[in-house]
Formats: structure tokens, sequence, C-alpha cells
């Protein structure tokens, strides 16, 4: 059957059956996938004394701190109640002792999640060659400084530091400055942990647009960045975007996105337990599971309704579920992952009998989680490949950040005079080809007399 079917009470995940409903509703991207609450609209109108949309706010930050630096910063960072120390930059000791007031078993832990991040991340690295028989060639060079912005305000997010920080050091990145918003009893411990497993090399106590701004532009103190990575929340993203050339951007990371695609054979407890560690996110999330079976359907909302009555984040999650969750009901396994590959979610996981047997059809997604015992959560933390993933939709082109997010490819030309002597000609009439003169005389210079 097609269309919506209500559960009674007034909190419920929506389930919705035909692939045609489920592409109108679960899977229809709304344009606004940034969202910002208003009572932080009319804050950040306060700033500036009128009132702004987001965007006009950004743009605004960007112009005062292109213009003023850090007295910018300050200004806007003050008035919107942020702590900022008298010192922008965490100083390498107040670095190091942050760190070693963490638990000795969660700085092991630390440890372990970089060694595994950074083991994979060593096989992603490019190899450059070189071609004699064309001369020709090309080699891989890692940008001078590296941004890397780390959200801090609800949670220390230290796994996304880790995420970015590791493949940075891996592409050989010269620099590589963090910013992260503290408060005023400094940095989290476990933050300034995961920078010293990283090896980051400076960071500063800065949030928000601002933040973004000091990192793509420079500043009396924050040093100017050739490449950003910043996963964060509406403002981060408007500020990045805004941003683009004038710093590379590799990401604009959005709310975060799970499709879950489950048959018969999937735990209903563990499809809603992957789906609300999505939606505890918040932005709002989407969290989705598509599924060929209408009775697992109804558990897993079921097991949604139930886990969140004990989670401390319920309300943030439950407000992802109402706004872009749920659960689809489609006739076949092969009809889910088409609407996946449309869809092209940031995470993929596929509890299913025979993920296997799947994955080759998977054309779009951010990273794919194959069967029960590689669910999402150990991506987000453990599993070796970075976190910061493409999302709304931008999977469909977009990679996951990786050492390439830090590398230039450089192409090399090596010709020998014979060689360029017999390619002069050619250069030179597909030069008067399109009418430029100039070049058709710099290549019969290399010309054979």
């Amino acid at each position: 059957m097609n269309g919506l079917s209500h559960q009674s009470t007034r909190r419920a995940v929506r389930i919705v059956h035909g692939a045609d409903a489920v592409r109108r509703t679960l899977l229809a991207r709304s344009p606004d996938l940034v969202t910002i609450d208003q009572s932080a609209v009319r804050a950040a109108s306060n700033v500036f004394g009128e009132t702004l949309t987001p965007t006009e706010f950004v743009e605004r930050v960007i112009r005062e701190v292109r213009d003023e630096g850090d007295e910018a910063i300050r200004r806007i960072a003050e008035s919107l109640g942020d702590y900022v120390g008298p010192s922008f930059e965490i100083t390498p000791s107040d670095l190091a002792e942050a760190g070693r007031q963490v638990n000795p078993a969660l700085r092991t832990d630390i440890e372990l999640a970089a060694e595994r991040i950074r083991a994979y991340h060593e096989r992603e690295m490019p190899v450059g060659f070189d071609l004699p028989a064309l001369g020709v060639g090309q080699q891989w060079v890692p940008v001078d400084r590296a941004g890397l912005h780390v959200p801090g305000q609800a949670a220390p997010l230290i796994s996304s530091l880790l995420m970015a920080a590791v493949p940075a050091r891996v592409a050989g990145v010269g620099e590589v400055v963090v910013t992260t918003p503290v408060r005023s009893e400094g940095i989290a411990p476990a933050l300034a942990a995961a920078a010293n497993a990283a090896s980051v090399d400076r960071v500063f106590g800065l949030g928000g647009a601002q933040a973004i701004a000091a990192l793509a532009l420079g500043t009396q103190t924050v040093p100017r960045c050739d490449v950003i990575v910043a996963p964060g929340n509406a403002w981060v993203m408007l500020a990045t975007r805004a941003l683009y050339g004038d710093i590379g951007v590799d990401l604009l990371p959005g709310p975060t996105e799970t499709l879950v695609i489950a048959d018969a054979t999937a735990d209903a407890a563990e499809v809603a337990a992957d789906l609300i560690a999505q939606a505890e996110h918040g932005g709002p999330a989407s969290p989705i599971a598509l599924t060929t079976d209408s009775a697992l359907a109804a558990e897993v909302a079921g097991q949604v309704a139930a886990q969140l009555e004990t989670l401390p984040r319920a309300e943030v999650a439950w407000d992802s579920f109402e706004q872009r969750g749920g659960v689809g009901v489609v006739d076949d396994l092969a009809a889910a992952v088409e609407l996946s590959n449309a869809y092209a979610p940031e995470h993929l996981c596929l509890l299913v009998d025979d993920p296997e047997a799947l994955l080759p059809l998977v054309r779009h997604a951010g990273g794919v989680f194959l069967g029960s015992a590689s669910p999402e959560v150990l991506g987000d933390y453990v599993a070796g490949p970075s976190h910061i993933m493409p999302t709304g939709g931008t999977a469909r082109f977009a990679s996951p950040v990786g050492v390439r997010s830090f590398l230039k490819a450089v192409s090399v030309v090596r010709l020998s005079a014979d060689r360029a002597s017999a390619l002069a000609p050619v250069a030179a009439r597909l030069a008067r080809a399109e009418g430029l003169e100039g070049h058709a005389r710099a290549a019969e210079r290399r010309a054979s007399s």
C-alpha cells in the first residue's frame, strides 16, 4: 500500500509505505538544510544592532574580521556571550597541562583511535608517477598550513579533531592549526589530549563564524591557512561556504545523515540504536531506515520511542526524527539501494543478511557500513576512515576528508629537446586554430629548423 501510517501517540516515528512515498517524504531534501533557531538569529543580530539574516550576519563578521582582525573577533565573540581569553592561543604548556588531567584509560583510548586513523590514511596516500616515454609526470605536494575547526560548545568533539588532524599530519602538512570554542576554565582536557595525540601545532580558543574568518583571512595572531576542514554548526557552515576562494574548502559538512537498509533478519533494537546515535547530534539530523519488512518497520519505530525514554539528549533526537527521520517500507532491497543512491547519504548502513551482495550496487554514499558488527558509531570513533563525510546529497560527487584534502597534485612536464621539436608544430597549429598567434610563435621557437 502507499501513503503514511500514523501511530496513536503524539511522539512517534513516522512509517512510510511505498518507494514513491518514501522519495517524496523521507528522502525529499529541504532547501534549508542549514537551519538556525530564531533565538540564535536574534542574538546574532544584536551584535551589530540591526536585524540580519544568518547569511548577512556571517558576511558582516567576515568583513569586520578582514578589516580589523583580532579586535573584531574579540568584539563579536564577547557580544555573543562567548568566552575569549586574554590571548586567543592556548599555549603549549597549558595544552599539555590540560591533557594530563585526562583519565589514563581515556588517554589510551584516544591514542588507539589516533593509531587506527593514522594506519588507514597512510594506506590512502597517493603516489606520484613519471612517464619518460611521454615526458610528463605528477607529484603530490601538501599544503603549507591547514586550519581545522572543532565544535566544542555542546560537547568537546575529540573524535572530530582526530579525524581531521591525523590525515593532515599523514599528508605532510607543514603546520596544523586548530580553533575550538573554550570556556573560562580553559580547553576541555579530552580535546587537549586529542590535540597532543594528533601532533597539532597550534590551538586557538575561538568558535563560530569569526573563527572560520580568522583561519581563512589571518589576523594579528591567527595565521592564515591554505585549506580548512570545518565540521560544526550552521554559522560555521555558512562562513566556510562564503570564504571559499579565500581558502580551500574540501567539504561543507551539514547536519549528519544516516540511512539504514534493513531486511527481516535485522535486529530492530540495533536499527533503532543506530538511528538514535545520529539523531542525537541534532541539526536536525536525518535518521532514516528503509526496510522490506513491515513488521520490522513497526518494531523499529517502537524501539526508537522506548530507547529515547532514557536518552539524555532525547529532545534533540526527537526533533531530528520528527523533522527529517522515519522508516520507509519498500518492495525489495534493490529498490532500497536505488533510493539510497538517489539520496546519496552521508552514512549508509547495510543491516541485511548478505551486505556484501549489496555493496556493488552502491554508487553514492560518504561511507558504507556492512553488517551488525560494523555500526556507524564505530566509524565515528575508532574504525579508521575519517568520519567527516559529505552531507546534503554531495556524496554524489564528494569524498570524505582524507589525505587528499590536504594535498595538491602538481603536473610535471619534462620534455627532451627532440620531443619538444616534434610536438611544437602540433602545438602551433592548435594555437592558430584558437586565434592565439603568440602561443604559436612560442611553440615554433622550440621546433627544429
